[in-house]
């Protein structure tokens, strides 16, 4: 998903503009937020806490509209030509998609402890 969001953005980067990345500070740039989706995916429904909490600061980095650090999500994303809503409602999606996801995941485990109980076995593993 997020490859897809990077392929199609990029290839209209291609388009607009062929030595946007001829720049080491454009590198940078790319790398920065290469890192920062690939961190997203990896800490969507984690169970490592550390994801987790680097997931949500790449979500709450996404999210923001700040424009005075040089390298917001905005500025990077403006200087590599890239429209930032256009990841944002992938990223959303995304989100959307796996929570629903654990969601129904969920209602299964508790659906299956609840046919346990009823037959009497409690849950007692020695």
């Amino acid at each position: 998903m997020i490859e897809s969001l990077m392929r199609n953005e990029m290839s209209q980067a291609a388009d607009d503009s062929r030595d946007v990345c001829r720049e080491p500070s454009n590198r940078l740039m790319l790398a920065i937020l290469e890192e920062a989706l690939v961190t997203f995916q990896r800490g969507l429904n984690s169970p490592v806490a550390e994801q987790r909490r680097r997931f949500h600061e790449v979500d709450t980095w996404v999210a923001s509209e700040d424009t005075d650090w040089p390298f917001s999500f905005e500025n990077i994303c403006g200087t590599l030509s890239i429209d930032p809503d256009y990841i944002r409602t992938g990223l959303r999606r995304l989100k959307r998609n796996a929570f629903a996801r654990q969601t129904r995941c969920a209602a299964r485990r508790l659906r299956r402890e609840r046919i346990y109980d009823r037959r009497g076995w409690r849950g007692h593993i020695k």
